[in-house]
């Protein structure tokens, strides 16, 4: 029964996408960029899906469908859109970053909304906290924030600016009632949404403003439901809903999405991704308790060059070689969405969302910890390892390691790659839960 309701909702929702397409080429949008920025949110696959579609039924000019599908058609890696001060973002940390321009407007709203010498709370929000430090904002800012790289980077910077931001972690307890606006940017499933807009809700003062941004409702099936869903928590929060503003907020395209989308035979324009703006305004108490502030965190993370390795300390750990298994073809996870079934296998995961499997997570953790110590000038000796045979399988896979930042180095720059994935990644066996590459939405 929830197979075949969920099977109905997606036919509805490609029958929307389908009408959305043939109004915007009534309109005389007649290519693959302008459709993909004129949709309210549409994936790249989806809406590609859905051009085929219309050509096979001829409801629209099948060169029309050609000429699309051409145009999406990667030629090489495209580089960076921007390269930012901070870590790149990571699949497992649903990290899209808004855009500068898109940051800067935020901030300005959230200055319209408050007084001078006000307090605007920045929750789990580390590319509009970086763009902070550049502006001068006459509000008391502080950030609320997990521990990981990009914070680390956050930290850096904020004491080399002067300390502008007050950072503090999540894990050290929730603020209450002492933002006048907060704006957060939770990744687009509702178990995120719930949780980190009720803590929102509660460190917002009476009359102050929450500013949220969710998806439009071209991103998944769902996204309409979903964003009347947070509406109707929002009340029981005491907040009120003031403004709306669909699509107003645009994001960066993150590498390992690039990637991504690149693995499944796709180009995308920069900065295609809107979000929808909303803003509420607590008027009354809320009605539900504030959440646990302390978020169990599964992965380690090393940081090699600029990627950044996340691997799993699970119950394997310890157990067997650590090599790196592949799981995919090509490595790279040819989507982003956490419903993608693949996702279950890793337990080695690049910001290039390139996903492995390991027999040995804590070797594997001793092998990237000697890769970065490397880099700062120091580092693990293999030598030191308890036997040699476990000092030599550090120095194997750590050359692995490098060869595999060096390659993710060469994607995120739009640089040729010279380096090639090891015998040992190409005698992997892949694990195929589905033949196809599609990328579903959200």
């Amino acid at each position: 029964m929830i197979v075949s309701r969920r099977t109905a909702s997606h036919a509805f929702f490609s029958s929307k996408v389908e009408t959305w397409i043939t109004d915007a080429v009534a309109d005389g949008i007649a290519d693959y960029t302008g459709l993909l920025r004129r949709l309210p949110g549409v994936y790249p696959t989806e809406l590609l899906a859905s051009l085929e579609r219309l050509a096979a039924s001829r409801a629209i000019d099948p060169a029309l469908y050609a000429t699309a599908r051409q145009e999406a058609k990667p030629v090489s890696p495209s580089g960076a859109e921007g390269r930012s001060l901070l870590p790149l973002p990571h699949p497992l940390d649903y990290e899209w970053r808004f855009t500068a321009d898109a940051s800067r407007a935020l901030l300005n709203h959230a200055a319209d909304l408050t007084p001078d010498g006000s307090e605007v709370l920045l929750f789990g929000t580390p590319g509009l906290a970086a763009e902070a430090l550049t502006l001068p904002i006459s509000r008391r800012m502080s950030l609320l924030v997990e521990p990981n790289s990009v914070t680390d980077r956050l930290v850096a910077l904020n004491r080399a600016t002067g300390s502008p931001l007050a950072i503090a972690f999540c894990s050290g307890g929730l603020p209450r009632d002492s933002a006048d606006a907060v704006l957060l940017d939770p990744p687009w499933y509702l178990d995120f949404v719930r949780p980190m807009l009720t803590a929102a809700a509660h460190a917002c003062r009476l009359g102050g403003f929450v500013l949220i941004s969710l998806p439009p409702d071209g991103a998944r099936p769902t996204a309409a439901t979903d964003r009347q869903a947070a509406i109707t928590l929002a009340k029981r929060l005491g907040l009120t809903l003031v403004e709306r503003q669909p699509l107003s907020i645009a994001y960066e395209t993150p590498f390992f999405e690039r990637n991504a989308l690149r693995a499944a035979g796709i180009a995308t324009p920069p900065q295609w991704r809107r979000g929808d703006l909303l803003v509420f305004q607590r008027v009354a108490a809320p009605c539900l308790p504030a959440p646990h502030s302390h978020r169990r965190r599964l992965w380690a993370e090393v940081v090699i060059g600029r990627m950044r390795l996340f691997i799993s300390m699970g119950a394997n750990a310890d157990n067997g070689d650590a090599d790196l298994v592949s799981i995919v073809a090509g490595d790279v996870l040819p989507s982003v969405s956490r419903r993608d079934p693949r996702r279950s296998s890793a337990n080695v995961w690049t910001s290039g969302n390139r996903v492995f499997r390991t027999n040995n997570p804590q070797l594997l953790l001793e092998a990237a910890i000697s890769c970065a110590g490397e880099a700062m000038g120091s580092g693990f000796q293999p030598w030191l390892w308890g036997t040699l045979r476990g000092g030599e399988a550090i120095e194997r896979v750590a050359a692995e390691l490098r060869d595999l930042a060096a390659l993710e180095a060469a994607e995120e720059t739009g640089a040729p790659a010279e380096t090639e994935r090891s015998a040992v990644w190409r005698l992997s066996t892949t694990i195929s839960s589905t033949g196809s590459t599609a990328i579903r939405s959200g």
